[in-house]
């Protein structure tokens, strides 16, 4: 009797061990947020179910995030021009952008050019008409993803002869047209048209402005329309944050096609309540999950942005400055998609073209751009930097240098109400040719001229831009010096 007992006994304590050797607890060993995991005969608990789906959601929100970089930096630029008066239907009225006050709310512009803009979409107008006149503009037709579909302007086919284009959405029909017209074919339903005008200031840069025209081929009374502009106040057009961020996006999904290349994201967006053909209502726990992962993802922009890990990102060997348009026109290698080079760009910046990525001399333009210190720290408003460049800028048109505040990536706010110097200002021109640049609270003595006035409080990053780059820039015989805090 007492061996029968003492078998049960044991038979009920092995049956306890293998109960707790069947319940594994995966612990804080994990070094990227998944931790404390109860594991039942190699099946997670229903706690640690819904904490493994809570993660895979808000992993996928993070990188659903830099993966929509590219159309939410243009959503932004549409926001901007509905802000301005635009049809909310974007039926193609250009809306203009100029100088310190009327370019301040774009990412990362130019000031000395105007920037003519506007949005068709094809879905609700039909096919787009966009007239180009002769002159000096260089600008792009791209898709909603701000891929180019051509060049226009000096860079484009017409070569700045002037041209018509007529532009097809998706699955549409070339109407019948009198054979003046140039037809582009466009991936997106929304068509993004877009250009710089580049003709020195006065009258004659004024009448090129005017001659651009923008509208829907079924509505010819819409040509010739108002051209709209705004003076202070701008409509900031970068990403935003929040749940704005997410309604943004969900604007997008539900107008546009949905891309072959995109389809895994969209079953990312689907997890996350974002659905093509259904209204986008998330429960309390998605919003705190969707607010938390644009958060993070942010954060992870700016370093994917300001510390380029990307294989030739350093311009210059033992310099700080970036290649800052980092991605191809197309967004594609014969390797893989470019979604974190695209990312990288799109955050800080809006536009790309196939003239905005030069690999020899020519029509075009290149961007450095530089973010840190040689500390590896960001610039501080509160310190003044000089920025000596080097003696025959590679510039056939000319250079330019522009601040901008890191947190917005637009146009630094200051008294002097100028954030760029360029090869066009009367610059104080050292004996040796090279001539120095300041960035700070406080001018130097005598060298106003030459001097960005930044604020104490604010950070700052710049690009050095060169128009119609030359040999000397490619073969990097020419170097740019990296910025030097004054003590």
């Amino acid at each position: 009797m007492k061996s029968i007992k003492y078998i049960i006994s044991c038979c009920a304590a092995l049956s306890l061990l293998v109960a707790v050797c069947a319940t594994t607890n995966v612990s804080a060993q994990e070094k990227y947020g998944v931790a404390n995991i109860e594991m039942v005969n190699n099946v997670p608990t229903p706690m640690s179910s819904k904490k493994l789906f809570d993660a895979m959601d808000y992993y996928g929100a993070v990188q659903a995030y830099l993966w929509a970089m590219p159309v939410m930096g243009l959503k932004g630029w549409e926001n901007a021009n509905v802000d301005m008066g635009a049809d909310s239907t974007l039926d193609g009225q250009i809306c203009l952008y100029h100088g310190y006050d009327g370019a301040a709310g774009i990412l990362t512009p130019n000031t000395r050019v105007t920037y003519l803009i506007s949005f068709v979409d094809t879905k609700v107008h039909g096919p787009a008409v966009w007239i180009i006149p002769a002159g000096k503009s260089a600008g792009a037709v791209s898709d909603q993803w701000q891929r180019p579909i051509s060049d226009t302007g000096v860079t484009g086919p017409d070569r700045g002869k002037g041209i018509k284009l007529l532009i097809v959405g998706p699955d549409q029909d070339v109407p019948n047209h009198d054979g003046s017209y140039t037809v582009l074919r466009s991936p997106t339903h929304v068509v993004w048209i877009a250009t710089r005008n580049m003709a020195d200031p006065g009258p004659g840069h004024e009448r090129l402005t005017a001659m651009f025209d923008s509208y829907p081929y079924e509505r010819p009374d819409l040509a010739g329309r108002k051209k709209l502009s705004k003076k202070g106040d701008a409509f900031k057009q970068r990403q935003p944050h929040g749940m704005e961020f997410w309604n943004n996006l969900n604007a997008i999904v539900q107008r546009e096609k949905m891309a072959e290349r995109d389809v895994f994201f969209y079953a990312i967006l689907r997890n996350l309540g974002i659905e093509k053909g259904k209204p986008f209502k998330p429960s309390k726990e998605q919003v705190e999950l969707l607010v938390e992962a644009e958060r993070v993802g942010y954060l992870m922009a700016i370093n994917n942005g300001f510390k380029k890990r990307f294989e030739g990102a350093r311009y210059y060997k033992g310099k700080r400055w970036y290649v800052a348009l980092v991605n191809s026109p197309d967004q594609i290698q014969d390797t893989h998609g470019e979604m974190f080079e695209r990312a990288s760009w799109f955050h800080e910046a809006i536009g790309s073209s196939y003239a905005m990525k030069m690999s020899k001399p020519g029509p075009g333009s290149t961007y450095l751009g530089q973010y840190e210190d040689a500390q590896g720290h960001g610039f501080d408003g509160g310190n003044t930097y000089k920025l000596e460049v080097s003696a025959d800028v590679p510039a056939g048109q000319f250079w330019a240098l522009t601040v901008y505040n890191s947190l917005t990536r637009t146009l630094v706010r200051n008294d002097q109400r100028s954030a760029e110097l360029n090869s066009l200002n009367e610059l104080i021109q050292n004996k040796d040719g090279t001539t120095t640049l300041y960035v700070g609270p406080a001018a130097p003595k005598g060298m106003e001229s030459n001097w960005i006035q930044t604020k104490k409080g604010d950070n700052w990053f710049a690009y050095f831009r060169l128009y119609n780059p030359e040999a000397s820039y490619f073969d990097k015989s020419w170097v740019l010096n990296d910025f030097e805090k004054v003590k």
